[in-house]
Protein backbone atom coordinates (compact mmCIF):
# COMPACT_ATOMS: atom_id res chain seq x y z
CA UNK A 1 0.00 0.00 0.00
CA UNK A 2 1.51 3.38 -1.07
CA UNK A 3 1.77 6.07 1.52
CA UNK A 4 0.69 9.44 1.10
CA UNK A 5 2.52 12.54 2.18
CA UNK A 6 1.31 14.19 5.66
CA UNK A 7 0.90 17.37 3.58
CA UNK A 8 -1.55 15.51 1.01
CA UNK A 9 -3.89 14.46 3.98
CA UNK A 10 -4.49 17.48 6.19
CA UNK A 11 -6.68 19.39 3.85
CA UNK A 12 -8.86 16.29 4.06
CA UNK A 13 -8.89 16.39 7.76
CA UNK A 14 -9.87 20.06 7.91
CA UNK A 15 -12.16 19.19 5.41
CA UNK A 16 -13.79 16.07 7.21
CA UNK A 17 -13.52 18.18 10.55
CA UNK A 18 -15.65 21.48 9.19
CA UNK A 19 -18.44 19.33 8.15
CA UNK A 20 -19.03 17.61 11.36
CA UNK A 21 -19.22 20.73 13.29
CA UNK A 22 -22.22 22.79 12.88
CA UNK A 23 -21.90 26.41 13.54
CA UNK A 24 -25.37 27.21 15.01
CA UNK A 25 -24.64 31.40 15.03
CA UNK A 26 -26.56 33.24 12.72
CA UNK A 27 -25.81 33.22 8.87
CA UNK A 28 -25.72 29.08 9.35
CA UNK A 29 -27.95 26.06 9.51
CA UNK A 30 -28.83 24.54 13.22
CA UNK A 31 -29.33 20.78 14.55
CA UNK A 32 -32.59 22.51 15.67
CA UNK A 33 -34.59 22.73 12.27
CA UNK A 34 -36.55 25.92 13.58
CA UNK A 35 -33.49 27.89 14.13
CA UNK A 36 -32.13 29.96 11.03
CA UNK A 37 -33.29 32.71 8.84
CA UNK A 38 -36.06 32.40 6.35
CA UNK A 39 -37.69 33.90 3.10
CA UNK A 40 -40.75 33.74 1.06
CA UNK A 41 -38.79 32.25 -1.82
CA UNK A 42 -35.86 30.41 -2.00
CA UNK A 43 -33.90 32.98 -4.02
CA UNK A 44 -34.83 36.27 -1.89
CA UNK A 45 -33.02 37.57 1.67
CA UNK A 46 -33.82 36.43 4.35
CA UNK A 47 -37.09 38.07 5.82
CA UNK A 48 -37.32 36.40 9.39
CA UNK A 49 -35.47 34.50 11.56
CA UNK A 50 -35.90 32.54 14.54
CA UNK A 51 -33.41 32.64 17.90
CA UNK A 52 -33.19 30.73 20.77
CA UNK A 53 -32.12 32.76 23.87
CA UNK A 54 -32.12 31.03 27.96
CA UNK A 55 -34.16 28.28 26.19
CA UNK A 56 -36.47 30.57 24.57
CA UNK A 57 -37.65 30.94 20.70
CA UNK A 58 -37.15 34.79 19.50
CA UNK A 59 -38.57 36.01 16.16
CA UNK A 60 -36.73 39.10 14.12
CA UNK A 61 -37.77 40.47 11.49
CA UNK A 62 -35.44 42.00 8.69
CA UNK A 63 -36.84 45.80 8.09
CA UNK A 64 -34.76 47.82 5.53
CA UNK A 65 -31.70 45.96 6.29
CA UNK A 66 -32.01 46.49 9.81
CA UNK A 67 -33.02 43.12 12.36
CA UNK A 68 -36.61 44.06 14.43
CA UNK A 69 -36.70 41.41 17.70
CA UNK A 70 -40.00 41.20 18.93
CA UNK A 71 -39.78 40.93 22.63
CA UNK A 72 -42.42 37.97 23.25
CA UNK A 73 -41.43 35.09 22.75
CA UNK A 74 -42.21 32.05 21.21
CA UNK A 75 -44.43 29.59 22.10
CA UNK A 76 -43.70 25.83 21.43
CA UNK A 77 -47.36 24.65 20.55
CA UNK A 78 -48.75 21.38 21.75
CA UNK A 79 -50.47 18.51 19.83
CA UNK A 80 -53.62 20.29 20.60
CA UNK A 81 -52.47 23.87 19.26
CA UNK A 82 -50.95 22.07 15.95
CA UNK A 83 -54.69 20.79 15.43
CA UNK A 84 -55.95 24.13 16.01
CA UNK A 85 -54.26 25.10 12.77
CA UNK A 86 -54.14 22.04 10.75
CA UNK A 87 -57.00 20.25 11.78
CA UNK A 88 -56.62 17.40 9.49
CA UNK A 89 -53.58 17.13 9.05
CA UNK A 90 -51.75 18.02 12.81
CA UNK A 91 -50.18 14.64 12.29
CA UNK A 92 -47.71 16.11 9.42
CA UNK A 93 -46.24 18.83 11.44
CA UNK A 94 -43.19 18.47 13.42
CA UNK A 95 -43.30 21.21 15.31
CA UNK A 96 -44.62 24.29 15.24
CA UNK A 97 -43.77 27.97 17.38
CA UNK A 98 -46.11 30.75 17.79
CA UNK A 99 -46.59 33.65 18.95
CA UNK A 100 -49.25 33.55 22.17
CA UNK A 101 -50.53 37.01 21.28
CA UNK A 102 -51.28 35.71 17.18
CA UNK A 103 -49.81 37.19 14.21
CA UNK A 104 -47.04 34.90 13.82
CA UNK A 105 -46.11 31.07 13.66
CA UNK A 106 -44.07 28.53 11.99
CA UNK A 107 -44.58 25.21 11.47
CA UNK A 108 -41.75 22.72 10.61
CA UNK A 109 -43.43 19.88 8.39
CA UNK A 110 -42.80 15.76 9.25
CA UNK A 111 -40.91 14.08 6.18
CA UNK A 112 -42.71 12.67 3.55
CA UNK A 113 -45.89 15.29 4.24
CA UNK A 114 -48.13 16.30 2.11
CA UNK A 115 -50.09 18.88 3.56
CA UNK A 116 -51.77 21.29 0.56
CA UNK A 117 -49.90 24.26 0.14
CA UNK A 118 -46.99 23.05 0.89
CA UNK A 119 -44.10 23.46 -1.42
CA UNK A 120 -42.37 20.62 -2.84
CA UNK A 121 -38.71 22.44 -1.87
CA UNK A 122 -39.73 23.37 1.81
CA UNK A 123 -40.17 21.77 4.87
CA UNK A 124 -41.78 24.89 6.37
CA UNK A 125 -45.22 26.86 6.62
CA UNK A 126 -45.57 30.33 7.86
CA UNK A 127 -48.10 32.75 9.31
CA UNK A 128 -48.27 36.17 9.59
CA UNK A 129 -50.27 38.80 9.35
CA UNK A 130 -50.66 39.07 5.87
CA UNK A 131 -51.11 35.44 5.47
CA UNK A 132 -49.94 31.97 5.55
CA UNK A 133 -47.50 30.00 2.79
CA UNK A 134 -44.44 28.23 2.68
CA UNK A 135 -41.26 29.44 3.47
CA UNK A 136 -37.59 28.54 3.22
CA UNK A 137 -34.77 28.28 5.49
CA UNK A 138 -31.67 31.01 3.38
CA UNK A 139 -28.42 32.01 4.84
CA UNK A 140 -28.44 34.57 7.00
CA UNK A 141 -26.97 37.32 6.40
Amino acid sequence: MRKLPLVLLLPSALLLTACGNRDTSPGTFSSDPMLGCFSTHPRKPAEFRIEQEAGQYFVSFNRDEQWQRDSTPLQVSSRADITHFFKDDADQIDKALVRPTGGFGIFHFNPGATLKGKDNDSDYMALVLIGAGPVFQVNCP
